[in-house]
């Protein structure tokens, strides 16, 4: 059955970690930092009182633990799933740029991350091929209303490429600072919409969601 209201897929990316700036870590279980628990837990106290259907995220516990926060002072059912992981780096996870660049096949990937595997890991062709099952997932489960995902940077992009037919080539121009919001709106009739992207934690979610609740959206303007 058909929703007549949006599905409104709140996408998350997680907080500062504790591992240092500059180093690959991709699906390595690397935890938050003390600074990035707190905000997390911030951030769940506003999301905490908005209508929330239901929580995804990545199995990851940088993802995991605003997840099962979120699921716990809402009630929402909680779906944690190794689709919604960050790019998987293979043998080049935990090493720095540096290091990396001491390799030949990393500097022939960095003309063509969209084919070019890590040994042992995953391509942005592959990666947006699983973010495309993550979103199937969701959208055949919940018709409308507010889905929360608590996912990465890289996936984050990935998803947003293939929903809005951005060429993966542009992956990199797309920003998602630790902590970013980004909302897109699956309305009933017509195409998706990007509402937010890479916005602070604190933006105004409510007035958003009644905004495009209300029947707004580029295909509906006159």
């Amino acid at each position: 059955m058909k929703s007549s209201e949006p599905l409104y897929l709140l996408l998350l990316r997680h907080e500062e970690t504790v591992n240092p700036r500059g180093v690959l870590y991709g699906q390595e279980d690397v935890p938050l930092s003390e600074s990035g628990r707190t905000r997390t837990r911030a951030l769940v106290e506003r999301l905490a009182r908005l209508p929330v259907r239901a929580v995804y995220g990545s199995d990851l516990s940088r993802c995991a633990y605003g997840a099962r926060l979120l699921s716990e002072r809402t009630g929402a059912p909680l779906i944690l799933n190794a689709l919604f992981r960050e790019i998987h780096f293979g043998r080049w996870t935990g090493k720095t740029f540096a290091e990396l660049l001491e390799i030949p096949e990393f500097r022939r990937r960095l003309a063509d991350p969209e084919t070019i595997s890590p040994p042992g890991g995953e391509s942005l062709r592959d990666l947006s091929l699983r973010a495309g099952k993550a979103l199937d997932l969701i959208l055949r489960r919940h018709p409308g209303g507010l889905v929360v995902v608590f996912a990465h940077g890289g996936f984050n992009r990935a998803l947003v490429c293939r929903v809005f037919d951005i060429p993966l080539r542009r992956f990199f121009s797309l920003e998602q600072r630790p902590g970013a919001l980004n909302l897109l709106v699956f309305f009933p009739e017509g195409e998706p919409v990007l509402a937010l992207f890479n916005a602070p934690s604190e933006v105004d979610l409510p007035a958003l969601l009644e905004y495009y609740g209300s029947g707004a959206g580029p295909h509906r303007q006159p």
